[in-house]
């Protein structure tokens, strides 16, 4: 169960919504009754250990402990509630459609356990059967970086108004002969923080317009200045944990070149401050493969109050054979629901993704467990849902109003980005590299220019 304070919140909230005391009216159905005893500390510890107390644990941003017989026992029954239902652990693709890196899913057999221990009667068993809880380092989630890059002086967020884009520069240093394999942002207010894009601008001018604005950094937009970093160091989303790059892809570093951070911020209603940090992780490994952010997008957003069943789509076909090793879906809060599909020139279509209840607090980079090929000529198509109906409890409005598509939070977007790696390295500009701007994610395997 993953860190977000909304998130957390918005589940609580689900969890209250569907449960009365009323079985009819939500409450899990009991399992049959088994006699095979279920005990806290012989089944159930290894599972929220396993699976929970990463955030569930004091000074963590979960909203209460499950460390202990005594923190699960008073709150079984809202455990079994959102396990049942599959609000937490918070993994939101369907499974069956991709398989991804750190995946968060219970199996059935493990469901089952809780079902028929809250049954039983939370019994905590022999104390003897209960293992030892997992150790934790606290701070950075990839361990100690090799560079950490720092805000020296926060910035303020007003109480209200717009959402904020905000750029801060930083000259960071990589030592010859290594290379970038990991990224780790983290944001001091997560309130405020509604996305972060790291990029590399290589000309000098994110530093100009720093210089030129008086408080830290400078106005932006949604399209940070410079070249988004690849893959899985791009962005920073609620809920995301971070991924190194996959074997055979790492980041070089052009000496000089300048850092920049892209915030979007999001005011709370009452004064907030961000002083953000960003740690880097090395490797003295060169990339072997060639790596591009494709994108998918859809600008003719449109929703009229009301509607709850609003369709977004885009697609792209690739025009050489590729290996498919991520993907990152987007959107804002009445998203409910978020499809990738392959369909290649010949042979049945396949899912690369599928989200069935979208939630903002939760977006997640999707790395694949193994990279998905995709023969030339295949199409990957988007397709989303959205619901501004006032049964939406996502949604900002109530009543609902007209929403479009946008930068601010309360508007709304569909997009992915797709990161893919040529099955044939000799193919790589065929991929349309040159012509993708400088906005988008590329690594170049060492000795291709």
């Amino acid at each position: 169960m993953k860190p977000s304070i909304v998130g957390f919140a918005c589940a609580f909230a689900v969890f209250l919504a569907r449960c009365s005391p009323c079985a009819a009216q939500g409450q899990p159905v009991a399992p049959a009754a088994d006699p095979a005893p279920v005990t806290f500390n012989k089944q159930i510890a290894p599972i929220l250990f396993r699976q929970c107390v990463e955030c569930h644990r004091p000074g963590q941003v979960a909203p209460f402990s499950l460390l202990t017989y005594a923190d699960a026992k008073k709150r079984a029954t809202m455990i079994q509630s959102v396990i049942s239902e599959h609000i937490m652990p918070p993994w939101k693709s369907v499974e069956g459609h991709g398989s991804f890196v750190g995946e968060r899913r219970l199996a059935a057999e493990e469901i089952e356990h809780i079902a028929r221990w809250v049954t039983q009667g939370k019994p905590e068993g022999d104390r003897k059967d209960l293992p030892a809880p997992p150790r934790f380092t606290d701070g950075w989630k990839l361990g100690e970086p090799d560079i950490v890059v720092a805000m020296p002086a926060a910035y303020e967020v007003p109480a209200e108004g717009r959402d904020a884009y905000r750029n801060f520069v930083f000259a960071l240093e990589i030592p010859k002969g290594k290379f970038i394999k990991a990224a780790e942002f983290r944001p001091s207010n997560r309130r405020v923080v509604h996305h972060a894009q790291l990029t590399v601008d290589v000309t000098g001018r994110s530093r100009k317009q720093d210089e030129a604005d008086p408080a830290p950094g400078f106005d932006g937009a949604g399209t940070p200045p410079g070249q988004l970093f690849p893959g899985s160091l791009a962005t920073w989303t609620p809920g995301r944990d971070p991924i190194p790059l996959p074997d055979g892809i790492a980041m070089p570093w052009e000496p000089g070149a300048d850092f920049v951070l892209n915030l979007h911020l999001h005011p709370t209603g009452k004064p907030e401050v961000e002083q953000s940090s960003v740690g880097f992780y090395l490797t003295d490994q060169p990339p072997r493969r060639s790596m591009v952010d494709l994108l998918l997008i859809d600008f003719k957003i449109d929703i009229p109050p009301g509607e709850r069943s609003y369709r977004t789509r885009a697609e792209l076909r690739v025009p050489i054979d590729v290996e498919v090793v991520g993907s990152f879906p987007h959107m804002h809060l009445i998203g409910r629901e978020f499809k990738l599909t392959a369909y290649p020139p010949k042979g049945e279509p396949f899912s690369l993704l599928w989200i069935d209840d979208w939630d903002f607090n939760w977006q997640v980079y999707y790395q694949y467990a193994a990279p998905v090929k995709l023969v030339a000529g295949t199409r990957v198509v988007m397709e989303s849902v959205h619901d501004n109906s006032a049964d939406n409890i996502h949604n900002p409005n109530q009543p609902p109003k007209r929403v479009r598509w946008g930068e601010q939070t309360t508007d709304e977007m569909s997009l992915a980005f797709l990161q893919v790696m040529p099955a044939r390295e000799e193919d790589f500009e065929r991929l349309g590299v040159s012509e993708r701007g400088g906005t988008l994610g590329v690594i170049r395997a060492v000795g291709r220019k």
